[in-house]
């Protein structure tokens, strides 16, 4: 009994084991968050007559890295302790599909390349007309032109500061020239999503994509009877730009749906990255405004289920309740016939003081006495040579 018992909670241990792998949440690491207090710059007047702040905002990407960042719509808050993590820009269509003209993505790219901190402000000043360049109003300026390529706003030329509005006009009008720019995630998988009925090839490929040179690591979450491999059927826990991954699985688990991570460090991080809140949190979106590393992370999921019946099995049954076939089978030949012939007298005197006529029921039950008696005779038999033996 007490192995019993061992064994029980050995099953109980590794099931509680499997469902904390399977739940774990993902490292601290894998997103980014704003690490310290913004750079203000100079508050700007709208056409509408409301005043706005601008600030240049610090964004942790990596365990020591930080890069700096601008918002990019007018009226929502930045949650300070929100989780940040990098997104597609084509995620947006409102940013990325503009027939006829520059997509404001596209736009948004050029005024962070071309603009404050990723230009210095004398390069900045010299290239856009304005001498001695202040921080305040070079972030008020980019910011604002942010604002307008993204979200439509336009600055009041009377009531804003000339400096603010000479490099706003600017980053506005060379951008609207800009035909691209958006570049794809740091750490990308494609496709994101894999299905497949009753695999007997391993699931995939999916192809990774990275920005740098180094290997991105794999991880699984969900069923433990899966394998990552290559394309030639060899196990991996890393890879490449480039390189293609598959989901091989144990034959005995007929569906499931497993979690493929991805987990890239000192990934290189390009000026115009897109970072929105983790898991759909509502914040407001950054753009980089200025390169430099990060650890980059994304997921993707494998799903495979049993092959589902066909529609021919429902209908094999059919002839099994068709036609009239058994009903035939059980109806025996009536010994009807054979009574029906003219009994002796000897006969009839018997019938008439019985009462009974003689007929296939009375035989019928004649025969199951016989029997009876047969079998009873048997049983005594095997039952008497037990007792000798």
């Amino acid at each position: 009994m007490s192995g019993i018992l061992l064994r029980c909670a050995a099953l109980l241990s590794a099931s509680a084991l499997i469902g904390t792998l399977t739940t774990a949440p993902a490292a601290a690491d894998d997103f980014s968050r704003l690490d310290r207090d913004p750079v203000a710059g100079l508050p700007v007047v709208l056409t509408d007559g409301d005043e706005v702040d601008t600030a240049l905002f610090s964004l942790r990407v990596a365990d020591e890295d930080s890069v700096r960042a601008y918002a990019l719509v007018v009226d929502e808050e930045v949650r300070p302790r929100t989780a940040y993590v990098e997104s597609a820009w084509a995620d947006r269509p409102e940013w990325t599909v503009t027939p006829g003209d520059s997509a404001p993505a596209h736009r948004a790219n050029w005024v962070v390349s071309n603009s404050y901190p990723n230009v210095p402000l004398p390069v900045l000043g010299a290239a856009s007309g304005v001498l001695f360049l202040e921080e305040t109003h070079a972030i008020a300026a980019t910011q604002a032109a942010l604002w307008n390529v993204l979200d439509g706003v336009e600055l009041d030329p009377d009531t804003n500061h000339p400096d603010v509005m000479t490099l706003y006009a600017y980053l506005v009008e060379g951008s609207a020239d800009a035909e691209s720019g958006t570049t794809s995630p740091s750490v990308e998988v494609s496709p994101a999503q894999t299905e497949a009925v009753a695999p007997e090839e391993p699931l995939g490929p999916l192809t990774v994509s990275s920005a740098g040179e180094g290997p991105v690591r794999l991880s699984l979450r969900g069923a433990p009877a899966s394998w990552l491999v290559d394309a030639e059927g060899e196990e991996i826990s890393q890879a490449h730009d480039g390189d293609e991954v598959y989901l091989d699985v144990d034959p005995s688990v007929p569906a499931g749906v497993v979690t493929l991570h991805l987990r890239g460090s000192d990934v290189p991080l390009e000026e115009g990255r897109l970072f929105t809140g983790r898991e759909g949190v509502r914040t407001q979106p950054l753009i980089t405004a200025e390169p430099g590393s990060a650890t980059s992370s994304t997921s993707a999921t494998f799903t495979w289920r049993g092959e589902e019946p066909r529609g021919e099995t429902t209908e094999e049954p059919e002839p099994e309740t068709a036609g009239p076939e058994a009903p035939e089978v059980r109806e025996l030949p009536s010994p009807e016939p054979v009574v029906e012939d003219t009994p002796t007298p000897e006969a009839q005197d018997r019938n008439t003081e019985s009462g009974l006529a003689l007929t296939g029921t009375w035989l019928s039950g004649l025969l199951v006495i016989a029997g009876a008696l047969v079998v009873s005779g048997l049983l005594i038999l095997v039952l008497g040579r037990k007792r000798r033996d």
